[in-house]
C-alpha cells in the first residue's frame, strides 16, 4: 500500500470513526468502498442472529442507491465469505469453478467480484461485497487487499455504532417505562384524592408494586450512565442524567407514599433512644450541606453545643429536619436557610427549626400546608410543585414523637417552619 492509500484510509478510519449512527454509517461505508476500488455496484450485509443475511445498503456508482428491486446479487459467493471469513477476489465469477455453476452467477452474469468479511471482536458481523458485470479481469490482488483493511476498519467502527443504537434504544425504552410508571403514579394519586375511602390501600398497594420496577430502572439507568454497556456522547449522558433524576424522584415518592400507609394502619413504630441532640444536629447539618444549593443561598447552623438530650427515633427526625430543608431548597433562590435549635425556657421541650428567605407562604394557609396533597395554588411555587406529602409525613412523625409543628410565615418574606420535641 503506497503512501497516498496509506493516508486515504486513515481519512476514512477516522470519518468512519467520527459517525456514531448505524444508518448513515453503512452507507458511507458502502459508497467509499465502491470508489476505493471503482467498482460498479456493491452491496452491504449483516449477519443476523438466526444466520441469515440482512441488506443493509444497495448502492450504484451511477444510479445511487438500489431498490428492492435491483438488490439481485449472488448469495452463493456472500454465504462463502461469511461461513469461511475469508475475503474472496473472483476475477470471472462465469469461469470461476467454485461459482460458475450457481444459478444466481449465470442468471446476473457476474463477472469481476470481490468480497470482504465485516470482523469485530472475533465474529463475523456481515460482509461487504463489490462487482463489476461488464468485463472479467477488473479487479486484481491489491484491490482485495485494499478492501479487506478497509472491511476491517469499517467492521470496528460498525459494531460500535449499533452498540450505539442499542444504547439508544435502551435508553428510550427506559424513558418510556419511567414516564408510563410517572403516568400510572399520577392516575394513582388523583384517583385516591377523589375516592379518599380507598386512600390508605390504594397507596400501599401502588407503593409497594412500584418501588421494585423503579428500583430496576434506576439500576439500569445507572449502568449506562457509567459505561457498562458502551461508551456514551454527551447527549445521551445527558438524558440518561435527567432520567436517573426523575427516577430517584419517583422513588422518593413511593417512599412517602409507603410511610403515610404505615402511618395511617399502625404499622409505623418508632424506635427511640437516648440522643445528644447537639451532636446529632451537627451530622444531619452536614449531610443537608451536600443538597445543591443555589450560589446565592447560604445554609448556615445555629444551636448551640449543649442542648439536652432526647428521646426519639435518630432515622425519622433526620427525615423530618431533611424533608424541611429540602422544602426550603425548593422555595428559595437567594438568601439564606438555617437549620437551628434551642432549649424551651417555658416547657419540657426543645425547639428545632428551619428558616428560610424563600417566597414565604400566606398567612391564611399556614395551617394548610401540612395536609396531604396540599399544594399553594400561587404563581410564586406554581413551577416548583411537589406530591404535597412531605410536609404532611412531617406532621405525622413528629406527632408520634409527643411533639408539635407549624410554620410562621407571610407571602414574599420566607418561612420558618418549627418543631417542638418533648425531653421525656
Amino acid at each position: 500500500m503506497d503512501q497516498e492509500a496509506l493516508r486515504r484510509m486513515l481519512d476514512l478510519s477516522r470519518k468512519m470513526a467520527e459517525t456514531r449512527q448505524l444508518s448513515p454509517l453503512l452507507t458511507y461505508a458502502m459508497q467509499e468502498a465502491l470508489d476505493l476500488v471503482n467498482a460498479e455496484r456493491g452491496f452491504l450485509v449483516l449477519l443476523q442472529d438466526d444466520g441469515s443475511l440482512d441488506f443493509r445498503v444497495k448502492f450504484d456508482r451511477e444510479e445511487g442507491p438500489l431498490d428492492s428491486a435491483d438488490d439481485q446479487i449472488s448469495t452463493s459467493i456472500l454465504n462463502e465469505v461469511v461461513r469461511t471469513g475469508e475475503p474472496t477476489l473472483i476475477r470471472d465469477a462465469l469461469s470461476n469453478h467454485r461459482f460458475a455453476s450457481s444459478d444466481s452467477v449465470i442468471q446476473l452474469r457476474l463477472r469481476s467480484v470481490m468480497a470482504a468479511p465485516l470482523a469485530s471482536r472475533g465474529e463475523i458481523i456481515g460482509a461487504i461485497y463489490v462487482e463489476n458485470r461488464s468485463a472479467a479481469g477488473i479487479f486484481n490482488e491489491d484491490d482485495l487487499m485494499l478492501l479487506t483493511i478497509f472491511a476491517n476498519q469499517a467492521a470496528v467502527s460498525i459494531a460500535n455504532a449499533a452498540l450505539n443504537d442499542e444504547l439508544e434504544a435502551r435508553v428510550a425504552a427506559r424513558t418510556a417505562e419511567l414516564e408510563q410508571a410517572m403516568r400510572q403514579l399520577e392516575q394513582s394519586w388523583i384517583e385516591a384524592v377523589e375516592a379518599n375511602r380507598l386512600r390508605t390501600e390504594l397507596f400501599g398497594n401502588v407503593a409497594h408494586d412500584l418501588r421494585a420496577p423503579l428500583t430496576i430502572i434506576l439500576s439500569a439507568l445507572d449502568m449506562l450512565g457509567e459505561g457498562l454497556w458502551g461508551e456514551l456522547n454527551d447527549d445521551q449522558l445527558e438524558w440518561i442524567n435527567k432520567a436517573r433524576d426523575a427516577t430517584r424522584h419517583a422513588i422518593a415518592l413511593t417512599a412517602d407514599m409507603f410511610d403515610l400507609t404505615r402511618v395511617d394502619m399502625g404499622q409505623l413504630e418508632l424506635e427511640r433512644q437516648p440522643v445528644e441532640l447537639s451532636p446529632f444536629l451537627a451530622k444531619v447539618y452536614k449531610v443537608g450541606k451536600a443538597l445543591p444549593w443555589p450560589e446565592a443561598v447560604s445554609f448556615q447552623a445555629d444551636f448551640p453545643p449543649d442542648l439536652p438530650q432526647v428521646s426519639l427515633d435518630e432515622t425519622r427526625i433526620r427525615q423530618v429536619i431533611l424533608n424541611l430543608l429540602t422544602n426550603a431548597l425548593k422555595f428559595t433562590r437567594e438568601g439564606s436557610v438555617t437549620l437551628y435549635a434551642h432549649p424551651l425556657e417555658d416547657e419540657d421541650g426543645v425547639l428545632i427549626g428551619v428558616v428560610d428567605t424563600g417566597v414565604g407562604i400566606p398567612e391564611d394557609k399556614t395551617e394548610r400546608i401540612f395536609e396531604r396533597f396540599y399544594q399553594l395554588n400561587n404563581e410564586l411555587v406554581r413551577s416548583r410543585k411537589g406530591a404535597g406529602l412531605g410536609l404532611a409525613i412531617c406532621r405525622d412523625l413528629v406527632e408520634m414523637h409527643g411533639g408539635r409543628i407549624w410554620v410562621e410565615s407571610y407571602e414574599g418574606e420566607g418561612a420558618n417552619f418549627k418543631f417542638v420535641l418533648p425531653l421525656g
